[in-house]
This record gives C-alpha cells, structure tokens and sequence, in this order.
C-alpha cells in the first residue's frame, strides 16, 4: 500500500502541487465565487483546443509538439485574409478557418518531414522551428504586405504603406462570433452535461449486453454511478448554497464553443480506436518492432503532426474570436509553451496523455493564472508579482516533467539492471 501511493505521488507530483498552489492562490486572491468561475470558464473554452492539439503527437512518440505554433500562424493568415476582404461575423472565421486548412495541412507535413530527420529530438527541434516560421512570418507581414502582397483593406496598412499595423482587432460583429451564437448559463450547461454523460454511460451499457449477449452487471456499472451520484450532488448544493447558484447563473457558457470542443474530443476518441490509431500508438511505443509489423512509421508520423498542426489552427481562431483581437507578430509566441505547460499540470508526460489530462491541466494552470496577480497584489501589494510568479511557474512545470521523466527512466533501467543481475 506504501508503495503504491509512494508511486502514485511520483506519478502525480506536478497536478498534486498545482492544487496546492491554486487553493493557496484562491483563498489569497479573496475574489467573489461568480469572478473566479467566469474566468475559469472563459479560458476553458478559449485554450482547451489548442492543448487537445498536443494529444496525438504524444501517442506517435514525438513528445510535447512545440511547432503547434505554426498552426496558430495559419489561423492568423486566414484572419488576415479574411479582415482584408472585409469580411465579417462567423463568415469572417469561417473563411479564415477554410484558408488556415491547406495552409496548416502544408505546415504540418513540412513539420513532420523536418520530424522524420531528427528523431528522438523532435520537441527542441519543434521549438527552433517556432522561431524560424516566425522570422519567415514577419518578414512576409512587416515588410512585404504593401511593397509585394497588394492589402485591399488600407486600414491594415501601417502609415508608410509597408507592413500590417498590430494589433489587428476584429469589428464588434466578428469578435466573439463563435462564442454569441447560442449562450446559456452554467447551472443549466452542468445540468445537461451531467445528463448526457448518465445517457452515454446507459447507451455504452446497453451497447455491450445487446454485443456481448450478456446480463447488466451492476459492480461493473460504476462510472454510471459516479455520474448519477454527481448529478444528485450538484443539485444539492445548487438548492443548499445560494451563492453557488448566483455564480453559476452569473456565468455564460458559450455552447457552440463547447460543441466544437466536444466534436474534437470525440475525433479523438474515435481516432485512438481506428487502425490509424493504433498505427499511431504502435510506432509511439516502438518504432523497430512497428515497421516490422508492416506499419509506415515515417508517414504515420507525418499524419500526426498534421492533425495537431490543423486542430492548433482551429484551437487559434477560437482565442482570437474570444480575445476580440491580436498582436499581428506576437500572438503565437505562448501558444506552444503554455498549452504544453496546461497538458503537463494536468498529469500527462511526454510519452502519455489523453483528453482528461487535457481538461483537467486547463482548469488547474488557468485558475492558477487568474488568481496569481490578484494574490501577490493582495500579499505584496504588488500584482505584479503575480505576473512574475505565473510566467515562472509555466516553465517550472515543463522544465519539472522533463526531470521527473528522465528520473523515472533512469529508474526504470536500474530496476531491469538489477533484475537482471538476480536472474
């Protein structure tokens, strides 16, 4: 039993120390419940995409991908695109999620070649050419727009006539287009989530007694309890607790924001279970004995950072939408970092991850990034502190995964030496 929890707490060391910071961080910040949950909620919806991005390179092998930011770029191009044309509303992010396809489909196949010819060191290299697409991006938007790529739209011109201004914002019918479509309020949204999940759990039971010819086995049929009984909880203290229930209705959820994340996460789902799937995963696990099975490892590769590339880009003009505006250089600078960051925090590693991972890592690292300048403002007086403490702990938390992987491995192969010396 020691053993297990000693391994559990290994295996979990970096989610468990970012609770502790985010209670710390909330009981610090001293904010209204309503605040605190509409922030969360907002920065789920807008960055949840772009860390599920990151999901399917993990199972090929390739480690956290870094070059997601040159799918947030394509997704920037399409804006561009489509504000030059002065096009507006959903049709504005739908032309620019139409141009940011190919373009990111491109990218990620030049990516995942570049991937193929440095093997086992495709997150470092993922991260120089970050900075590479970004001196090729700025050169084509700082110097060229004007002089060589004719802008229909003056106003994008800075005032000399060569190179876009920044940031681009989006007019008020194309900021948060997505997000304004169909809005409800949290309360209702956690009610029907609870209900779809008792209704999936039902079906998948169902499904299996008609597949298998077998009778409902009731110790089996926990995860159907655990949604029952979190639905009968919820309901509760939504009855019980008259400031959960203000902070719930005072919070909007943006449900074609969420459909799209849902779609996302059931393509996933079906991808892992599809013989591309398993492709992937086989070449992640062992690219010697997969290869040998027949599977072509290097094209399966590619694939892969091509699906992450293209969700990067649709992940990217779900921020932007939300943000209302970017900065035409600088906008997909983090984008890699932090959603790596948000993944790890949520108990994935370089060799494993899944979508759970993903959400739970996106609670965790954005809760801790509301509350941590209201906490130094309230601690120090300064909230800039906060700042400083936030961006510190981003790279705290890649650089602690990457030690706690090299020392489980390192582990590892002492236990299989000493296994072998017993032998």
């Amino acid at each position: 039993m020691g053993r297990q929890m000693k391994k559990f707490l290994i295996n979990n060391a970096v989610t468990i120390l970012f609770v502790i910071i985010c209670i710390i961080g909330i009981i610090l910040a001293n904010q209204p419940l309503s605040y605190i949950l509409g922030e969360i909620s907002s920065r789920l919806f807008r960055n949840l995409t772009l860390i599920l991005a990151l999901i399917i390179p993990v199972w090929a092998g390739m480690g956290m991908n870094f070059s997601i930011v040159v799918g947030a770029m394509a997704a920037e191009i399409g804006i561009i695109a489509a504000t030059n044309f002065s096009i507006s509303g959903v049709a504005c992010m739908a032309v620019a999620f139409l141009v940011s396809i190919p373009l990111s489909l491109v990218f990620g196949n030049l990516t995942g070649r570049l991937f193929n010819k440095t093997r086992g060191q495709e997150m470092i290299t993922g991260m120089i050419l970050g900075f590479f697409a970004k001196g090729i991006y700025d050169l084509v938007f700082m110097f060229l727009c004007g002089p060589v790529i004719p802008i229909k739209n003056k106003a994008m011109l800075l005032t000399n006539g060569i190179g876009l201004i920044t940031p681009i914002d989006l007019n008020q019918e194309t900021k948060k287009a997505i997000n304004n479509i169909w809005k409800v309020t949290l309360d209702k949204a956690l009610y029907f989530l609870f209900f779809v999940l008792i209704a999936v759990q039902i079906v998948l039971i169902v499904r299996k007694m008609v597949k298998n010819q077998e009778k409902f086995q009731w110790k089996k049929a926990y995860k159907l309890y655990a949604s029952i009984a979190g639905l009968i909880v919820y309901a509760v203290i939504c009855h019980t607790s008259e400031t959960v229930l203000f902070a719930l209705r005072f919070t909007d959820v943006p449900v074609v924001t969420g459909i799209i994340i849902a779609i996302v996460c059931v393509l996933i789902t079906y991808l892992s279970r599809t013989k591309l799937g398993s492709d992937i995963n086989a070449v992640g696990q062992n690219r010697a004995i997969a290869i040998s099975m027949g599977i072509p490892a290097d094209k399966v590769r590619i694939i892969a950072v091509m699906m992450s590339t293209l969700l990067a880009a649709l992940g990217q003009l779900i921020f932007i939408q939300d943000i209302g505006n970017f900065a035409t250089y600088t906008a997909h600078e983090n984008v890699g970092t932090f959603s790596i960051a948000a993944l790890l925090v949520g108990g994935a590693s370089i060799k494993k991850a899944n979508i759970g991972q993903a959400i739970l890592g996106a609670l965790l690292f954005h809760t801790m990034f509301i509350v941590a300048p209201l906490a130094g403002k309230n601690l120090f007086d300064n909230a800039q502190y906060g700042e400083y403490f936030r961006v510190f702990v981003c790279y705290a938390v890649i650089a602690i995964s990457l030690a706690l992987h090299a020392w489980k491995q390192v582990m590892a192969k002492r236990v299989a030496e000493e296994a072998e010396e017993e032998a």
